[in-house]
């Protein structure tokens, strides 16, 4: 699975989104409709423990916890529910390829008249490329990170070769059958392990006419102090003991510090310049290249971010629903469900109490402690 946060905010990219602006966020109770953008978290199971993952990384809030995975007919009434807003849509796990149904959730969104993403670990790429040519997503997501060495030390021996052979063995069979979709992409995520090579990766992994689309992304994490904040916060607004999934965002300050920002930038910046030489769609988030930039965001000097915000209009337009049902309206506050919807259908959920008493909140405080690790922190909603 992909390990940040920002997976979304790319498809976000490419979303026209009529709602209030950022930092004019609504102030009634007054809402959309309908989610104008839905990520299905269909299975929690990942086959890789990547390092630095929130889920099942070294100090991921998964471990010990019971595996589920979305009812297809669950999903599927969803869909069935919210076409009439064609909402975007994002696939997610774990390692969503290894959900059983997933030829059938992918048909079903398609039929409906929506797009629809999903984020990989690559694995399973080579295995399952006729059926992600049968039944096409619009584009897939494939996290990398450097060459092999750099890549299997932060995700696990031998994933470099199997997601190197995979993307090939769908992008021949892509082209033998005159298609466009699935458009393929990397996402490379910035970590103490990885920022050395962000060019290498670039200059030796990829070949730029076989690929449609690169991220470029740093690492979620928040430090202890803010994670401290943030359960105090829930627990005094919304009755809420434990945060776990905030739990596994918590990192050390100076695991980050020896990090040379001014050379990140300096690579981002030629890779961003390659990607527009060939045509290659790019995104890296945060959004600004510059190094005080970076230094203030692993330093997690929020104030001093340039792409600083005071507000999020997600609550307002996004949707994700857990592998157990569980429905959010951001990732982070798995901690506070709004709905299940095993139990309440999706709209109910949507225009219920619980997701107004989180807008509330936010527009009463601004942002939560922890809302500053999410990558949909950087995301421009209005950009094609």
């Amino acid at each position: 699975m992909f390990t940040q946060l920002g997976r979304f905010s790319r498809s976000c990219d490419n979303l026209t989104l009529q709602a209030t602006p950022v930092h004019n966020v609504p102030t009634t109770r007054t809402k959309l409709s309908f989610p104008q953008w839905i990520t299905l978290q269909l299975i929690d199971a990942c086959n890789l423990r990547c390092k630095m993952c929130y889920e099942w990384g070294e100090a991921g809030s998964y471990h010990g916890r019971k595996s589920t995975l979305l009812k297809l007919e669950v999903v599927k009434k969803l869909i069935a529910d919210c076409a009439p807003a064609r909402p975007y849509y994002a696939l997610f796990g774990g390692e969503p390829m290894a959900y059983p149904w997933l030829a059938d959730v992918v048909a079903a969104i398609r039929s409906s008249g929506s797009r629809v993403d999903m984020p990989t670990n690559g694995t399973f790429l080579a295995k399952k490329a006729e059926m992600l040519c049968e039944a096409p997503l619009n584009r897939i997501w494939v996290s990398l990170d450097g060459p092999r060495e750099v890549n299997d030390d932060q995700r696990g021996l031998g994933v470099f070769d199997s997601v190197q052979n995979g993307v090939q063995v769908l992008f021949d069979l892509r082209q033998k059958r005159g298609q466009t979709e699935p458009k393929i992409g990397y996402t490379f995520i910035v970590t103490p392990r990885t920022h050395k090579y962000v060019q290498t990766f670039a200059e030796e992994c990829i070949d730029f006419q076989k690929i449609d689309h690169l991220s470029i992304e740093f690492q979620t994490f928040i430090p202890e102090e803010t994670y401290i904040r943030h359960r105090d916060f829930f627990r005094k607004a919304f009755g809420v003991q434990d945060t776990p999934c905030a739990k596994g965002l918590v990192a050390k300050l100076e695991d980050f510090s020896q990090m040379d920002y001014h050379e990140i930038a300096r690579q981002i910046r030629w890779v961003r310049q390659r990607c527009e030489e060939h045509g290659v769609y790019f995104v890296c988030y945060p959004k600004t290249v510059d190094p005080d930039n970076y230094k203030a965001y692993f330093e997690k000097r929020i104030e001093d971010l340039i792409d600083r915000r005071d507000r999020c209009m997600f609550p307002w337009i996004y949707l994700e629903v857990a592998s157990n049902g569980d429905a959010t309206p951001c990732h982070t506050f798995y901690d506070y469900p709004i709905g299940n919807v095993n139990e309440t259908p999706v709209l109910d959920i949507w225009r219920g109490a619980r997701l107004g008493n989180m807008r509330d909140a936010l527009r009463t405080h601004g942002l939560f402690p922890a809302c500053s690790a999410c990558a949909r922190y950087y995301a421009d909603p209005s950009k094609h």
